[in-house]
């Protein structure tokens, strides 16, 4: 009897539309919706808003400023602000002088800024109070003060950046990611990638100019592109959330409800802390990492689609897109318009439907590469063996696991190499590891992601002559990486567990017990509200001594979700209920946090 070989999967196509394919700049996109809606609403941040005029006239400013300093087209300008109207200003500016903007989140280290400057030899950088605050040593590019910059440019010096010879090929911003060496690479994204996407993610959105959009990422994190220029092509308006509106998870329902959101537009993980529906939300859209099921079931709702998009920050923001449906599989769906996919094995060689591969993505957001990385670009950016229109000469090898359904989705399996994604971020672990095996007394270092008790955590594991001081470890890896990639764990192991291969055993890694704290090693509470404060920190790190001086953030490795977490756990106590957020970074340390709850309403005995 002769087998039957199944059918090769064939190309994943998105919807055919050259009309999104224009020769645009990400500045000219603005300045349309400036000369079509002066007057509209463009950004809110507290208790200010300005209109698409208003910020236009700034922006203008900022460029100005730029051009002032002989900083123009093809240069790279860092861009190094806390959450703020002036942030979005600056961004603006730096495009309307047709330089590329190299975003980097508040608490980056200042040693990766200056890092990523000097790599990508940016000509100056953007900062504030805040930030140039945690600069000691001078950055290797000039530091320009905002808005102290403005005062000192006269005015009228933006330029024609088509009479400069500017095009759509031009780069139009680049993200660093971390890399697998040790180092951060750069993914330079043109004004055809981005202004393509924008174009091809609202034809399936469908943002309009009456919609209220939450801009609550990071733009250090490409999804901030998808929630700043989305609205700004559409003329739709901008709602700016500040960190403390991103810590108070619990309230943030109450405040998107009453500044009137529509759109938002954010990561799985925190759409799970928000304790309550938001009535006002007619889209979701979810990404940066895997969406569960449950969630989308909480929030489906007559009237309201929520999205669930998937795409590497070298396919620019978003490549394919699933509208989630109550009672149906979460996948993540299908090419966007002008996009294309195939589903490859080891070889590359095409695989049958329901065989789980990798997945080759296409399409006009296909980036150039990496700056100054060749070898790493012929890697992964490879040539299109197969016929796709014209639209795919090249494809990114994703490194993602999925298969087609039968449905004709795809469905996400995660990864085949070592790179992971948390709160959105994508992390090569090599670099973590490569950090940790540099520190004194560190022979080998390995770290994964994992998840115990419903918590996502970085765990590190060492191998070392004596066990290593968790703390000073933690806090040398914060001067040099960023804060998500800095673990909150660390267990100290006689040796790391290998494969036959000899390669690290990473699925072992993740099941080695967190481990429990033995009795003489935890300080014992002084009252019943550190006691039980204790309990509920247990819950957020577990297998770990908790000292009740210890910083919740700097010490123990806690950071904005795992504080709510907290607070969660310690509202389950009734007496406790009146403990904040704002309390927790005000505070600190878990005895700060039961003097202030113990003044407050005295623990009987």
């Amino acid at each position: 009897m002769n087998q039957v070989t199944p059918p090769l999967s064939a190309p994943i196509l998105g919807p055919l539309d050259p009309s999104l394919l224009r020769d645009e700049l990400l500045s000219e996109i603005f300045a349309d919706t400036v000369a079509r809606s002066p007057d509209a609403t463009a950004v809110t941040f507290g208790e200010t808003s300005l209109s698409y005029a208003e910020l236009s006239d700034r922006a203008e400013q900022v460029a100005g400023a730029l051009a002032a300093k002989g900083i123009g087209r093809g240069a790279f300008v860092g861009l190094w602000m806390s959450r703020s109207l002036d942030l979005h200003v600056a961004l603006l500016g730096i495009l309307r002088a047709g330089a590329a903007y190299i975003p980097f989140d508040t608490d980056a280290p200042a040693d990766r800024v200056a890092e990523c400057l000097s790599d990508c030899a940016a000509a100056a950088i953007l900062v504030d109070a805040v930030t140039a605050g945690g600069v000691s040593t001078p950055l290797p590019a000039e530091m320009l003060l905002f808005p102290a910059v403005l005062g000192k440019a006269p005015t009228g010096l933006a330029p024609d950046l088509r009479a400069f010879g500017a095009g759509s090929s031009d780069p139009a911003y680049a993200i660093y990611t971390s890399g697998s060496t040790g180092k951060p690479k750069a993914i330079v994204i043109s004004h055809s990638n981005i202004c393509h996407y924008l174009r091809s993610a609202n034809a399936v959105y469908g943002i309009e100019s009456t919609d209220v959009v939450f801009q609550g990422a990071s733009v250090a994190f490409d999804l901030s592109l998808e929630e700043i220029f989305v609205p700004y092509l559409v003329g739709a308006s901008l709602w700016v959330a500040s960190r403390q509106t991103m810590a108070e998870a619990e309230q943030l329902p109450d405040v998107l409800i009453q500044a009137g959101i529509t759109v938002l537009d954010t990561v799985p993980t925190l759409l799970s802390l928000l304790p309550r529906d938001v009535t006002s939300l007619r889209i979701i859209i979810l990404g940066g990492e895997a969406c569960p099921p449950i969630l989308a079931e909480r929030w489906c709702r007559p009237g309201r689609r929520i999205f669930n998009s998937y795409g590497p920050t070298e396919a620019t923001v978003v490549a394919t897109i699933a509208e989630i449906q109550p009672g149906q599989p979460v996948t993540i769906g299908r090419p966007i318009p002008n996009y294309v996919c195939w589903i490859v094995d080891d070889s590359l060689h095409l695989v049958p439907p329901g065989t789980t591969g990798e997945l080759l993505i296409g399409g006009p957001g296909i980036a150039a590469g990496y700056l100054g990385r060749p070898e790493l670009t012929a890697e992964k950016f490879i040539a299109n063996p197969w016929e796709s229109g014209g639209l795919a000469p090249v494809l990114y090898r994703s490194g993602d696991a999925v298969s087609l359904n039968e449905t004709g989705n795809l469905a996400f399996h995660g990864r085949i190499d070592d790179q992971v994604k948390i709160r959105g971020f994508r992390v090569e672990l090599g670099e973590i590891e490569a950090r940790m095996a540099a520190y004194p007394g560190i022979h080998q270092a390995a770290t994964a992601l994992r998840t115990d008790d419903g918590i996502e955590r970085l765990v590190a594991y060492l191998v070392s002559d004596k066990p290593v001081d968790s703390a000073a470890l933690r806090e040398a890896l914060r001067s040099q990486l960023p804060t998500y990639m800095v673990p909150s764990h660390y267990l100290n192991l006689p040796e790391l567990p290998r494969l036959i291969s000899g390669k690290l055993d990473r699925k072992a890694l993740k099941s080695i017990p967190l481990g429990t704290v033995a009795a003489e090693d935890q300080e014992p509470p002084a009252t019943q509200t550190e006691a039980a404060l204790l309990e509920a920190a247990r819950r957020v790190f577990p297998g770990q001594s908790i000292p009740f001086t210890a910083d919740f953030f700097t010490d123990l490795g806690g950071h904005s979700l795992l504080a709510a977490k907290f607070v969660s756990a310690v509202r389950e106590t009734p007496a406790l209920s009146s403990l904040t957020l704002n309390e927790i970074y005000a505070q600190r340390s878990l005895r700060a946090m039961a003097a202030l709850l113990d003044i407050r309403a005295p623990a009987a005995g």
